[in-house]
């Protein structure tokens, strides 16, 4: 009887390293199939993400969690706390806030650019951006990446460019996701975009913190909320600051849900201690022909609108674009 246990226990010790490797195999393909998972392309772009979060304890839960009555609710308080930031919105653009250096925020890039708050992030510490929307222009990201060293990933999938548009910045034919469509997008139903979230972007690089974030994507920054709130609640705190271009009518804002998740996303920026500190408006071209959703403007106190231009020029004049930079001071 001993010298059967006696084989027992030495044909179970030989077997231990075998469960072991086993099991942190199968936890290291786990953890590796998650993160390729997490950029898998959800092409037709339903409002539902795919990770669901719950609402259990939740400030603000994802639209689809939430019955009629309790959207309602909500979409209220999110109007409430986004009005406060239309109000600030005037017919020039504005300083609200300085920068944590006690300086206006600089113009990067050239033309119209986009606003940065100073100072540069410490050198001791590599600085990263994520920059989304850059068209035929990517002046912004090689500024960033020559004045202040910053490493980016900078995405657009409409357009395309050389991988490296700075030894510091890659350029990758890759966009945020949506809560529709984009209009560019549309032209040409063959070309399948790859679209992720910034939550995913950012477990899929390793990058514990970003310095600057610039959307100047359409439709993009309406689904931010979104996928902060399913995928990971805290990414904002891990910002620096972020500039954002806001596009109000209605080729992008114009069901309660989306009205929902633009008008989220200034408690989550102030929630998460940000600051305004500049913001500007701006005409969204043709776009402006579709008009704004009443609430824009009556709920959310936004500017929206538009005038005729000339017979000869039918791009209205409007203000129903606009531009925000955010930062932590």
């Amino acid at each position: 009887m001993r010298g059967n246990s006696v084989l027992l226990l030495a044909a179970f010790a030989l077997s231990l390293p075998f469960v072991y490797v086993l099991t942190n195999e199968t936890k290291y393909l786990g953890q590796h199939s998650s993160t390729a998972d997490s950029l898998q392309l959800n092409l037709d772009q339903p409002s539902t993400p795919a990770t669901v979060s719950k609402t259990k304890g939740k400030k603000w839960p994802l639209w689809h969690e939430m019955n009629p009555s309790e959207q309602e609710e909500k979409l209220e308080q999110a109007y409430a706390r986004a009005a406060p930031y239309g109000k600030m919105l005037g017919s020039k653009p504005a300083f609200h806030n300085l920068c944590s250096d006690g300086n206006e925020p600089l113009k990067f890039g050239d033309g119209d650019g986009h606003m940065v708050c100073g100072p540069p992030p410490n050198t001791t510490e590599e600085c990263k951006f994520f920059s989304f929307g850059i068209r035929d222009d990517p002046s912004w990201d090689k500024h960033l990446g020559e004045a202040w060293n910053c490493r980016g990933f900078a995405g657009d999938p409409s357009i395309v460019h050389p991988s490296k548009l700075h030894p510091a910045v890659t350029f990758h034919n890759i966009g945020l996701k949506m809560l529709r469509s984009n209009a560019e997008q549309r032209k040409d139903p063959k070309d399948e975009w790859i679209l992720v979230s910034m939550p995913q972007l950012r477990k899929f690089l390793g990058w514990n913190y970003i310095d600057i974030i610039k959307l100047d994507c359409e439709g993009c920054e309406v689904a931010m909320a979104r996928d902060i709130l399913a995928e990971d609640p805290t990414f904002l705190d891990n910002v620096g600051q972020i500039s954002i271009e806001t596009h109000g009518t209605r080729t992008w804002v114009n069901t309660t849900e989306e009205l929902y998740y633009y008008a989220l996303m200034f408690p989550l920026l102030e929630d998460a201690g940000f600051k305004l500190i500049w913001n500007a408006i701006f005409g969204c071209g043709k776009w402006e022909h579709g008009g704004c959703h009443p609430d824009m403007m009556g709920k959310m106190n936004m500017s929206c609108g538009n005038r005729p231009r000339n017979k000869v020029n039918r791009v209205p004049i409007g203000w129903s674009c606009h531009d925000w930079l955010w930062a932590k001071v």
